[in-house]
């Protein structure tokens, strides 16, 4: 899972990267070309209850592979791209549909059925292969890019994750199998029987009628409101301040490093202080590294960009693991996948406005002064539904 969830996303977020030689060559908007971003979130919110119906009917692993080819396969029609609707096909919808089946919905059940205690922990772990690919794969592209163009770049780090994902997947994403209580006391057997009956009661209907899980959706809908915004334009804001295309993108992938580390401590942090502060305390981060490259507008001094770095890097990802962990503890059983897949739906809206967003403001007002404080407000109200579906310390 950790291999998969690095190279899905490596590839996926690489798109900041690829944001300004698509500019440079077509002349489009950063609005418009970011727009296929914002396409590709809707897209993913539409298909997370799909993908949580097909984990729940047919296992996460057919619905795992099936991402790996279609996420590899949008990658490498990117190379071909000649008009905004190719691009706006290839990023918005067959790269939605790839990491939605790479994403948070099936490997967040299939961590849910390896690991019944301690889901913070091992849903950090796992989700910590995200920043681990940002991390390499930003440089990366920067670099194919510089020395062989954008196009070849698309297709070399397509067919690469497709040689890539098909075997882990294959070999690693299998549930686990069935434990029997033979040997188990009457105890043992009783509580594990209390756990089932709990699991059945959890249906979608009766997650919809919870305040925990509405509180869940709209931190889904803040977060990435707070975080696409800046990640999508980071690239393009460094080159913008005069850095060096190759220093703003391993910037970005410095970030993606830290992202490792925030995803692993927070989620230990959820388990161990409870989901809202774990959560706070990373929202905190986020904030920090917007205000930090919010220096930089009038200080063009690359101490900020560092600090940006170090700061929404922490920052980036983390609630994930931490929303998993919550939900799993809420809303675990049979069905958990369908609302998995509905709580994403929030995640997909946020995720739809905030690259379009950051392209907008940018287009209108000349810099990205708005979307940096916007993301601090969006910090403090997704803190704030963490706060209202808060997830007890065991």
């Amino acid at each position: 899972m950790w291999v998969a969830l690095a190279v899905a996303n490596g590839l996926y977020f690489s798109f900041s990267v690829f944001l300004v030689p698509l500019v440079e060559e077509f002349r489009w908007s950063r609005g418009l070309t970011a727009g296929a971003l914002s396409l590709s979130t809707i897209v993913q919110g539409l298909l997370a209850p799909v993908a949580g119906i097909l984990v729940d009917r047919f296992g996460p692993r057919r619905v795992i592979l099936t991402g790996a080819v279609l996420l590899s396969g949008a990658s490498l029609l990117g190379a071909t791209v000649r008009t905004p609707w190719e691009l706006y096909l290839y990023t918005g919808v067959l790269a939605a549909g790839g990491l939605v089946g790479l994403g948070p919905v099936p490997m967040g059940v299939l961590i849910s059925r390896w690991f019944s205690e301690r889901r913070g922990r091992a849903v950090g772990v796992a989700f910590s292969g995200m920043g681990f690919g940002v991390f390499v794969t930003g440089p990366l592209a920067q670099w194919l890019i510089a020395s062989r163009g954008w196009r070849i770049a698309s297709a070399v780090l397509g067919v690469s994750a497709l040689c890539i994902l098909v075997p882990i997947v294959w070999v690693g994403a299998r549930d686990p199998q069935p434990r029997h209580d033979e040997r188990a006391g009457p105890e043992a057997r009783e509580s594990r029987g209390q756990r089932a009956r709990w699991a059945v009661d959890s249906t979608l209907r009766h997650a919809l009628g919870t305040r925990a899980f509405w509180a869940l959706w709209l931190a889904y809908l803040f977060t990435p409101l707070a975080v696409f915004p800046v990640t999508t334009h980071q690239v393009a804001f460094a080159i913008d301040r005069g850095f060096q295309p190759l220093l703003a993108a391993g910037v970005f992938g410095v970030m993606g490093l830290m992202s490792i580390v925030g995803r692993v401590s927070f989620g230990l942090a959820a388990d161990r202080f409870g989901g809202a502060l774990a959560a706070t305390t990373s929202f905190g981060c986020t904030a920090g590294g917007a205000l930090a490259l919010l220096a930089l507008e009038t200080d063009p001094h690359a101490g900020w960009l560092v600090a940006y770095a170090l700061l929404f890097g922490l920052g980036f990802g983390a609630r994930g693991p931490i929303i998993t962990a919550m939900a799993s503890d809420l809303f675990g059983g049979r069905r958990f996948g369908v609302i998995y897949g509905a709580l994403n739906l929030g995640n997909g809206l946020g995720g739809a406005i905030g690259p379009w967003f950051g392209g907008v403001v940018h287009d209108v007002m000349g810099s990205y002064r708005v979307v940096f404080l916007a993301s601090v407000i969006f910090c403090a109200l997704g803190s704030t539904c963490f706060c209202l579906a808060r997830r007890r310390a065991p």
